[in-house]
């Protein structure tokens, strides 16, 4: 049997000051619904600091699967750049002169 969704609780692991339960949580979430919980993150203007360095942490893991790593992928198609390339994406929309 199932535990049941627990919102409250998702919401403060995936935002969890520590990496390894932010990527734990990201991890279990996806195994469960085939996406990542990024909605959880203010994610208007750039993707949040944490949901950056988690989805960093689950790619540099060698033993991230191939299926995970496409739904990362996926999940960026959606989302604004990333904190670390903001100012690239700009440029190429031509926000930056």
């Amino acid at each position: 049997m199932k535990a049941k969704f627990n919102f409250e609780e998702l919401k403060t692991a995936a935002t969890s000051e520590s990496p390894e339960i932010r990527k734990k949580v990201f991890e279990e979430y996806f195994e469960q619904f085939e996406e990542f919980p990024s909605y959880l993150f203010d994610n208007e203007n750039s993707i949040d600091k944490k949901l950056s360095e988690t989805i960093s942490d689950i790619e540099n893991d060698p033993e991230t699967s191939a299926r995970m790593r496409k739904g990362i992928a996926q999940m960026l198609n959606r989302l604004p750049a990333r904190p670390e390339n903001a100012n690239v994406n700009k440029l190429r929309l031509g926000v930056i002169y």
